[in-house]
């Protein structure tokens, strides 16, 4: 299917380190769901070189955002850091994908799993009224590599401060120690019982989970889940873990 590109403009390009950054964009597309992803592209050579990324915003502000990773050798995401305010960029005319809180069944809380980028669909669809209307408590657990990958720090201090003990964030980063992070995979926090220590919550078959991120993390941590007794949510056969991977 042909794609209806729209000719956005950047409003503000941060860098949070030298490879990972963040665009906010505006331009006239459709409305779309918190949990959704777009294509952003560029005319490369003569030819749109485009590549999806889930919206980091919210369908009720005015801009629109993505995160991503600049990958030297990559076709779109060193042009894509070398744009300034005022540049242009394609999106996607109409957003797509069904990892929206529309899919997730209901349960008493709700812990959101992220490794690296995949922290951006939640800040999308934290900043929506529905996951605090539908559930108890809220727990993002968020996993990096580096300390300094630990993105949007200001906006999740917005989330503790407007929700208190409703919502628990659980940084924990891998490759070095750094103080109020954890230093462990999200699945050995979870078998580990680090997470719900932490959170004061257990997982049980009334808990939703929703991940997104390192295919290899969402592996294992669904087998991890799924030997706890969740199931995979399907839309024919509803369950506790809703998934998207982003490669």
């Amino acid at each position: 299917m042909a794609i209806n590109w729209i000719e956005t403009e950047i409003i503000e390009h941060k860098r949070w380190t030298e490879v990972l950054a963040s665009l906010k964009f505006k331009g006239n597309v459709l409305p779309y769901t918190a949990g959704q992803f777009t294509k952003v592209g560029l005319e490369i050579d003569g030819e749109m070189i485009s590549r999806p990324y889930s919206y980091v915003s919210s369908p009720n502000e005015d801009f629109l955002e993505i995160v991503y990773v600049m990958v030297p050798d990559g076709k779109l995401t060193p042009a894509l850091s070398g744009l300034n305010v005022g540049d242009k960029l394609f999106a996607m005319e109409k957003a797509s994908g069904f990892f929206v809180m529309s899919e997730v069944p209901d349960g008493d809380d709700l812990w959101m799993l992220a490794t690296g980028t995949g922290v951006g669909v939640f800040i999308s669809l934290l900043k929506t009224s529905e996951p605090w209307n539908r559930f108890k408590n809220i727990v993002l657990v968020h996993g990096v590599r580096a300390a300094d990958e630990l993105t949007y720090k200001n906006q999740i201090d917005e989330f503790s401060n407007q929700y208190g003990d409703r919502f628990t964030y659980i940084p924990t980063v891998t490759r070095e120690k750094k103080d109020n992070c954890l230093n462990l995979r999200i699945p050995a926090g979870l078998k580990d019982n680090k997470f719900q220590e932490i959170a004061n919550l257990e997982i049980t078959n009334k808990t939703q989970v929703m991940i997104c991120g390192n295919p290899d993390m969402i592996n294992d941590t669904v087998s991890l889940l799924e030997k706890s007794g969740l199931e995979r949510n399907r839309r024919s056969k509803p369950g506790n873990i809703t998934l998207e991977k982003y490669w």
